[in-house]
Formats: C-alpha cells, sequence, structure tokens
C-alpha cells in the first residue's frame, strides 16, 4: 500500500480562489516483521481470529448488497466499478475525519493534474467587475488566450453563442468546451470595439507564483499555494527581484489554502538560515519527525501577510518565520489548520484513500489547529477590498499592503 504524506484544507469555502489540494511528493512501502513466539502463540491466534471474523463481516456484507442490487433493483446497470467507488466513498466518509475522501483512479489522476496547475483550457482569469461585466484580469503566458491575442482589461461578452447577461460567473464559464483540441467562440469588447476570438483549448499550466516591485527597494511575492513548481517560481521571483534592486520584502500568503508539506518546508528553506527547524509532526503511533532547512536561506528584512484563508501549510511556513523571528507578520488571524492529511493507494481498485495521520507543530512547539496565528499587527481589510482576487485589489483598498511597506520604510 502506497502513500504520501501531504497538507489540504477544505476547498469548498473558497470554490473561486486560486490554489489547491495535493501533491505527490514521496512514495514508500511500509514492512511489518512478525516475531512467532511460542509462549505468545495463543495470544496471536485469537486476535488473528477476532481480526478475520471483523473483515469477513464486512466483505459479505459489501458482497451481499451487491448481489441484492444487481438481482433486484429495475434500473441497475451492471457497473460493479461505480459500486465499489460509492461504496469506498461512504467508508471514507463514515470515518468521521472531515478530511477523509475516496478517490477514484480517474478522479485521482485528475486531482494530480490540478495540484501541479496543469488543466485543458484557454488560459485567463476572470472577475465580475464593478460594473457586473466579466474582465479578463490576466491572460496566461504561452496559453491559446495569449496567443489568440486576448488582454487583461477586455470584457468577455459572449462563450460558444451564450451571452453573460448577469448570470453566475461559473454557470457562465462552464460555456467553455474544456477539452483539448476543441474550438471555442469568444466575443470581447475592448474599449469601443467588439471582437471576435476563435480559440483552441488545450492543455495549460498556470503559475503558482506572482510578484513585482512595490518600490525602488521593497520588493513582492505572493504565493497562491504550496503545490506545483512553486519552489522554482519562488526561486526564480528573489533572483530577478533582488537583480532589480530590492533590499526588503513583502511576501504574501494571504488565501494560500496550503498544499504539499515538502513544498512548504521547501519555501522555509529560502528564508531560514540551515539547521532550523521549520515543523514538527507527530503522528498516532507516536512517531516524531523533525523536518529543518538543509541550507542557508536569504537574510533579507521580510514581512509576511497572513488571513482568514491562510491555512495548513501555509501556516506551517508562517509559523517557523514568526517563531524564529524571520518576517513580522501583518493581517488577520489565520484558518487554523494544524493537521496533515495522507493518501494510501488501494490495490485492487487503484484508487486512493485520504485520511488524517499527523499533526504539525511550530518550532516552538504549538499546534495551530483550530487556533490559528495570530499576527504582530492587526490589520483587516474593509468588504469592498475582500471582494477582488488578492493580486487584483487596488492599492487604495489594499491596507495591509500598505501597513507592510509602513513597516518597511519605517
Amino acid at each position: 500500500m502506497e502513500y504520501t504524506d501531504q497538507i489540504t484544507t477544505e476547498t469548498e469555502k473558497q470554490e473561486n480562489r486560486i490554489g489547491k489540494k495535493i501533491l505527490l511528493v514521496c512514495c514508500f512501502l511500509i514492512a511489518i516483521a512478525l516475531t512467532a513466539c511460542v509462549a505468545y502463540a495463543a495470544a496471536w491466534s485469537a486476535a488473528r481470529a477476532k481480526y478475520n471474523d471483523t473483515d469477513e463481516y464486512f466483505v459479505e456484507s459489501m458482497r451481499e448488497i451487491k448481489e441484492v442490487i444487481s438481482r433486484n433493483y429495475y434500473y441497475y446497470d451492471g457497473d460493479e466499478k461505480k459500486l465499489t467507488d460509492a461504496a469506498l466513498k461512504g467508508v471514507a466518509a463514515s470515518t468521521g475525519d472531515a478530511y477523509a475522501e475516496y478517490y477514484s483512479e480517474e478522479e485521482y489522476a485528475e486531482l494530480t493534474k490540478q495540484n501541479q496547475r496543469t488543466f485543458v483550457g484557454i488560459g485567463i482569469l476572470t472577475q465580475i467587475n464593478a460594473d457586473g461585466e466579466v474582465e479578463i484580469l490576466d491572460v496566461y503566458e504561452d496559453t491559446p488566450a495569449s496567443e489568440a491575442g486576448l488582454r487583461p482589461g477586455d470584457i468577455l461578452i459572449e462563450i460558444n453563442g451564450t451571452a453573460h447577461a448577469g448570470s453566475n460567473l461559473s454557470d457562465f464559464l462552464s460555456n467553455v468546451r474544456a477539452e483539448d483540441g476543441v474550438s471555442n467562440t469568444f466575443v470581447i469588447r475592448r474599449g469601443q470595439e467588439t471582437l471576435t476570438f476563435d480559440i483552441v483549448a488545450r492543455e495549460v499550466h498556470t503559475p503558482s507564483v506572482s510578484y513585482r516591485m512595490l518600490t525602488d527597494t521593497i520588493g513582492y511575492i505572493h504565493i497562491q499555494t504550496f503545490h506545483g513548481t512553486c519552489v522554482e517560481e519562488t526561486k526564480n521571483a528573489m533572483s530577478e527581484l533582488r537583480a532589480k534592486g530590492m533590499q526588503k520584502l513583502v511576501l504574501d500568503f494571504r488565501d494560500n489554502l496550503g498544499g504539499s508539506l515538502y513544498d512548504a518546508v521547501n519555501i522555509a528553506d529560502i528564508f531560514l538560515p540551515k539547521d532550523y527547524v521549520v515543523t514538527t509532526l507527530r503522528s498516532r503511533n507516536g512517531d516524531v519527525i523533525e523536518y529543518k532547512t538543509k541550507q542557508s536561506g536569504i537574510d533579507i528584512r521580510t514581512v509576511l501577510l497572513v488571513n482568514g484563508y491562510s491555512a495548513s501549510a501555509s501556516e506551517l511556513v508562517a509559523g517557523a518565520f514568526q517563531d524564529h523571528e524571520a518576517a513580522y507578520l501583518i493581517g488577520t488571524k489565520t484558518y487554523g489548520k494544524g493537521i496533515v492529511q495522507s493518501f494510501f493507494e488501494i490495490e485492487k481498485t487503484k484508487g486512493w484513500i485520504k485520511i488524517t495521520t499527523d499533526a504539525y507543530y511550530t518550532p516552538n512547539g504549538v499546534c495551530v489547529q483550530d487556533e490559528g496565528i495570530t499576527p504582530d499587527l492587526i490589520v483587516d481589510l474593509s468588504e469592498e477590498a475582500k471582494k477582488y482576487s488578492i493580486d487584483y485589489i487596488p492599492f487604495e483598498l489594499d491596507l495591509q499592503l500598505q501597513a507592510a511597506i509602513n513597516y518597511l520604510e519605517d
């Protein structure tokens, strides 16, 4: 049975936010060696018998209900895989673990793609603007949209013959035919012009990191998720910003719902000194694993922005920064998810089950589960500012970013 450690959080609460879920990082087999001893033979036999009785009860019950359905359900279509997947989803849900979930082989493959920030589409980011229109906020590089000539600021009027007409954004975007090689017709307004584009969908990659200079000496990096190529993108951002004269940094974890434990530790490795504890994991069986930095990071005065949607892996890194006084935290209290989920492959179905296996602790020994991390300076945003995605909050509304700049310039 293979498994991978990872940290994730409740994406249902932020369906329209960027960044989500799980990156496969480390697979290995666990072998259990059993030593026979005459003195314990009777006890072992009794335990084995009890286990087999429980196992048989479960297996036979599942077989019986499957037979009842297949023989008696009027509309039964004979799809045993569908029945099995549904049953395994029910088993996962019955654990009481809010994060437990079973994924079929196909669902898991799609999940892996999402975690790599890869999907089939055209490569744009949109939002409803103040006028109720669908505005293109960003056009990603090397995508069908960029090659066709779409631009940030374009107003998306119609997709494949269906006009926006005030409908829900998700419903409107569902008109995109997101199959590889399939053409889509987009009608947009650009200034006073109405333009039509035929764009063929294909697999595209979206970045996990955005960055820019805020002033002549202050750089800004927003890490949206700890998935995909976030570590390489962060290193590249640091290199380019330092080349432009960055001497101080605003690091933004707002709305970062988490991701891979290993990516989180590697991000901390960019900024913390060598051999600093990033986090400690404690498992149900008593195992304790300490994660430390492996190299000397970049010594730069840093403000870290967090909010109520900074969760899980982002809280892990924020806790390490705060405990080691490597950054000054500004924003609002974080989400409060201090537990780790692991994926285990079910060999028979090739599906995977995700269950909670560990709790993580900050360097000072604090588990943030249900508690969150309180920033050094509490600064909230107005309701108007919260309508925007983090990268697109107008500067005059972004009181948290303003506070970060003021702190670094003081």
